[in-house]
């Protein structure tokens, strides 16, 4: 809260492996920064565990990309963003995100102004470092990313394969 009051003009926020971040943490971005342009919240523990609604309320955001943060990620929430986030151009998702393990692709009238959306599909990995009495960890990475684009016809979509 105090970094919300200290830093009240931000416009783009960026965290990667915050993992003491939970479901709370989008209510204190939402309302201390209405004008994000850009969120960008990566391995931040169980950001989305229990769904995004209060991200819906930063209705400035350009850029929307959620990975790695739990869960709970409902199916119809590109359709939700579109409609709800009038400013909303690009979106990157990961399915291992997805509470219903996947997403629906929005029409071209549903889709507003979304012109790319993202969605990586994960596989976990085993953790390569290992220490003396834990057990091996196994991290979530990218296997492949579904690309949809729109321009002012039609939809194009592109399967692009990871390097792991």
């Amino acid at each position: 809260v105090i970094l919300t009051q200290n830093c009240a003009n931000l416009i783009e926020l960026s965290l990667l492996g915050c993992t003491l971040l939970n479901s709370d943490s989008q209510h204190i971005i939402s309302n201390g920064w209405p004008g994000l342009i850009s969120i960008h919240l990566e391995e931040c523990g169980e950001v989305t565990v229990n769904g995004v609604a209060s991200l819906f309320n930063c209705r400035a955001v350009e850029d929307l990309l959620l990975r790695h943060n739990g869960p709970g990620i409902q199916r119809n929430f590109i359709v939700d963003a579109a409609s709800k986030m009038p400013m909303l151009r690009k979106l990157s998702l990961d399915l291992c995100d997805a509470s219903e393990g996947d997403f629906d692709i929005p029409t071209f009238v549903d889709r507003y102004f979304l012109s790319t959306v993202k969605i990586a599909r994960c596989k976990f990995h085993r953790c390569t470092l290992e220490i003396q009495n834990l057990e091996p960890r196994r991290m979530p990475v990218h296997k492949e990313t579904l690309v949809l684009v729109w321009d002012s016809k039609k939809l194009t979509r592109t399967v692009v394969k990871e390097r792991i």
